[in-house]
């Protein structure tokens, strides 16, 4: 999951209801997913802030491809700004597709697709923050570690292939719709008891395109992250 201004992360949530786990070992699953993300906030003057986007999940095997839906008219703004004299800054890819590949040692190979420039970024792990990757395998493949369902508490019996867990701390609540055949949240659901604040997360299968985003990256000149802070 790509936790990337998402006001609590799921990782961050799961620390207020949760003890801290090791990455799981699960095994992995070919769904596809199309992600939705919704959450809001009441601040101290009761303004109410909401924060919503969607992202295309492409999972397939030790490839995992995270891409961020962007509206045709940014793109055609950001079009505009790349061809003009204005350069490319870390701006310039905030949003931009996460190429991700877990080796055999379970270590990480994370690569930010920059379509404008046709570049291919490596990504370390100090900087994994800053594109949106929170550093865990698990979570990103599966929206939510399998192994932090073994502390939830189950609410009810599976029925058509789900099983919904719960927990809580305090006023703070969590319910996880969890997908047992794909291995994937279905829906992941916070909320506090005051109503101040809440996030859902929901996803759906979806199809891989005909021509999997990956192949057509051959000719894309590899750069390091710290090349966008020049």
């Amino acid at each position: 999951m790509r936790k990337i201004l998402f006001l609590l992360g799921p990782a961050l949530l799961l620390a207020l209801v949760l003890p801290w786990l090791k990455p799981a070992t699960a095994a992995a699953s070919a769904s596809n997913l199309h992600v939705e993300y919704l959450g809001w906030t009441i601040g101290s003057d009761g303004s109410r802030h909401q924060l919503s986007y969607a992202e295309r999940v492409y999972r397939d095997g030790d490839l995992l491809w995270i891409e961020r839906e962007i509206p045709d008219a940014i793109k055609k703004r950001h079009e505009a700004q790349a061809h003009s004299a204005l350069g490319h800054t870390h701006d310039d890819v905030v949003g931009a597709p996460l190429w991700i590949r877990q080796n055999t040692d379970h270590s990480l190979y994370v690569r930010l697709v920059d379509h404008h420039e046709q570049r291919l970024i490596e990504v370390g792990p100090a900087n994994y923050g800053n594109v949106g990757f929170g550093g865990s395998w698990a979570e990103a493949y599966h929206l939510l570690d399998p192994a932090d369902l073994q502390k939830l508490q189950k609410a009810g019996p599976e029925a058509d292939g789900l099983q919904t867990y719960e927990a809580q701390s305090g006023q703070r609540h969590l319910r996880v719709v969890w997908d047992i055949a794909g291995q994937y949240a279905r829906e992941i659901s916070s909320w506090d008891e005051d109503g101040l604040s809440a996030r859902t997360i929901k996803a759906t299968r979806i199809d891989l395109p005909k021509q999997a985003p990956w192949v057509t990256l051959a000719a894309y000149r590899l750069r390091d992250y710290s090349d966008l802070l020049d």
